[in-house]
């Protein structure tokens, strides 16, 4: 008797296309903060879970900088949020990020050439969630600032 095995590449969930960009704004006055902005786009049918997803088991969107030495991070601002529920989960509306959304950084000190940062994040449809993700969204001055 003669077996064969026949191995198969395994069906992987589709992964969405999520690309983000650098932008630095100059500072409104000498001496005071710069602002830099992280412009994400998410592709159409998906969402992320908002930085404050109103629920513990809910995996929320971060956004985590190694500042170098010289500055300083003085805060991080999420947008707010879109209230929608889902079908996997009628009657609760849950706090998404959806399209193409912003995340304010302020600084204290000179903006560095570079400096590493990562994007966490959970992508969902209407029907299922990915397991999370870390996109490296590192900051290069010399650099399109363009990251997928």
């Amino acid at each position: 008797m003669v077996a064969m095995l026949v191995l198969t590449p395994a069906v992987e969930a589709a992964v969405p296309s999520i690309a983000a960009k650098w932008q630095v704004a100059p500072p409104a006055a000498q001496n005071s903060s710069t602002e830099m902005t992280l412009t994400v786009t998410l592709e159409s049918g998906w969402h992320l879970n908002a930085n404050d997803p109103d629920r513990p088991y809910l995996i929320a969107t971060t956004l985590e900088i190694d500042p170098p030495a010289g500055m300083t991070i003085e805060g991080i601002r999420y947008p707010e949020a879109v209230v929608r529920s889902l079908a996997f989960a009628a009657g609760m509306p849950l706090r998404l990020y959806e399209g193409t959304f912003a995340i304010r950084v302020r600084l204290a000190g000179s903006v560095p050439r570079r400096f590493e940062a990562r994007l966490g994040y959970q992508a969902c449809n209407d029907e299922t969630c990915l397991p999370p993700r870390t996109l490296p969204v590192p900051f290069d001055a010399g650099s399109s600032g363009a990251f997928k």
